[in-house]
């Protein structure tokens, strides 16, 4: 892809996220392509490197990628046993792994002390990217005398918020308008709807992450540059806002989108490519909440009536209601209207999957008409870049940014609601009416297929040969690291 450079040693330090831990494995293949004669070390705790290194031996691609266990014991923080990524957990106990994860540091320099010996001494041959929420690293790095390179994963506009809101916390909305003021961008209008939970939480939540951001956020300030997963001409506005605040070079390197989703069941692929298969092009709509989100009961009903008032085609990647276990089992019985997922699968109308869909499939195929999405970035790349039109349903961190870029800068998602709270408002009349206007012949679905149109040759061309806005902002990556 590039001419080859020295032998460098790369390590990557994600946060244990399914979207962080994903978007790092899709850099270390891009970052494989330009520096073929690099290492490339994925660096993590023992449940996350098994769980990597399984998907690793049974992909081809990734055999380049090496990885190191620093040593964790869930227990010693407070955690449950099996407990060494965010999908383990329940969402307001986040604090208690990003805490845990900041006691690493010294593991973490340990490793990277043993990089840079390895690599003769120098630690000009070693560079580190990892996630924001691991920015402890970079005084490591810089301790150590390596480069260091942030990649959220996260676009752009999404980025640029979190940052703003996570530097001025605790959040406090206007009372009178619910407006959320953004000292670095007065531009941007923010609602409190808008607001992770986790800002807006008892005092005592909110004060863990004052002190734990606290901590994060100056850090940031020294790191070297930023990879983003995006393309300069789908996020300019994004772009700009985190280059006017950060002040270092901001490298958008995307589109890094999965060939191949998480893997599904074998019979849950099968019936998903059957169910697809047997119906007319852009007839049928995809639901999924993601790996670690879930709406709640009432709104799965909510939802459930919608689909059949509107009569339209559907595959629903189900997960346990809100308060529940997300890990459990889907009982339909009790968090669905009577005989719902019956009625589905005998009229060959709908088809609920537990557990993983085969996301990346399912947006592929001709028959997918549209997207009702949480919105995360993985996602939102992934239904774009197959020119399918997003139904907006964010529910926390920055999908709601994201939702909100989507909708006001490119016209290709329609918000249905917002959040999963108690007071989260969720109508089935407006489902139908939005899951009508984006599937149905509308002037806003023409519109917003003409926009995808649009958006498709852009992410094609951004990695074009010498004139790709996403080749060139590599080449800038590469030498602010000092490796060109």
């Amino acid at each position: 892809m590039m001419a080859a450079a020295a032998a460098k040693h790369v390590v990557l330090f994600p946060f244990p996220g399914q979207g962080h831990l994903s978007a790092f494995v899709s850099v270390a293949g891009l970052l494989h392509g330009a520096l073929p004669d690099a290492a490339i070390t994925l660096v993590s705790t023992p449940r996350n490197v098994a769980a990597l290194r399984t998907t690793a031996c049974s992909n081809s691609n990734s055999s380049f990628l090496g990885f190191h266990v620093l040593p964790f014991t869930p227990a010693d923080h407070g955690l449950p046993p099996d407990c060494e990524s965010s999908d383990a957990i329940q969402p307001m106990a986040i604090f208690d792994l990003m805490e845990a994860f900041e006691a690493l540091e010294a593991a973490f320099d340990d490793y990277l002390s043993a990089a840079v010996a390895a690599a003769g001494g120098s630690g000009r041959d070693v560079f580190v990217v990892s996630d924001p929420l691991t920015a402890w690293t970079v005084t490591a790095s810089r301790r150590r005398g390596c480069a260091h390179a942030f990649f959220p994963s996260c676009g752009a506009y999404g980025t640029a918020v979190l940052h703003s809101l996570w530097s001025h916390l605790p959040v406090r909305p206007d009372p009178a308008t619910g407006r959320v003021h953004l000292p670095e961008y007065p531009e941007v209008i923010i609602h409190r709807s808008q607001v992770t939970k986790h800002a807006l939480g008892p005092p005592a939540v909110i004060d863990r992450g004052t002190r734990f951001f606290g901590r994060q956020i100056p850090l940031g300030y020294e790191t070297d540059a930023v990879l983003i997963n995006t393309v300069e001409e789908f996020e300019p506005n994004g772009l700009a806002m985190l280059r006017r605040t950060l002040k270092i070079p901001v490298c958008p390197i995307g589109p890094l989108v999965r060939a191949t989703s998480l893997p599904a069941s074998p019979e849950a692929e099968a019936a998903v490519v059957s169910f697809l298969d047997c119906h007319s092009p852009s007839s049928v709509l995809y639901i999924s909440f993601g790996s670690q989100n879930s709406i709640r009961a009432e709104h799965m009903t909510e939802l459930a009536l919608a689909l059949e008032s509107a009569g339209r085609l559907f595959i629903w990647a189900v997960r346990p209601p809100v308060g529940h276990d997300i890990k459990g089992d889907f009982r339909a019985d009790q968090w669905l209207p009577d005989g719902f997922e019956e009625r589905a699968r005998t009229s060959n109308r709908g088809l609920l999957v537990r557990g993983w869909a085969p996301q990346v499939r399912i947006l592929a195929h001709a028959s997918t008409g549209a997207f009702l999405s949480h919105c995360g970035w993985n996602s939102v790349l992934e239904s774009v870049t197959h020119g399918v039109p997003i139904i907006g349903w964010p529910l926390s961190g920055e999908q709601f940014y994201n939702a909100n870029m989507l909708k006001e800068e490119w016209g290709v998602c329609v918000e249905v609601a917002r959040g999963n709270v108690e007071d989260t408002v969720v109508s089935r009349a407006a489902l139908f009416d939005v899951v009508e206007t984006v599937m149905g012949q509308t002037a806003k679905a023409a519109e917003m297929r003409r926009q995808l149109r649009e958006i498709k040759e852009v992410m094609e061309v951004s990695w074009k040969e010498r004139s790709g806005s996403s080749r060139k902002a590599m080449e800038d990556f590469l030498r602010a690291m000092n490796l060109r």
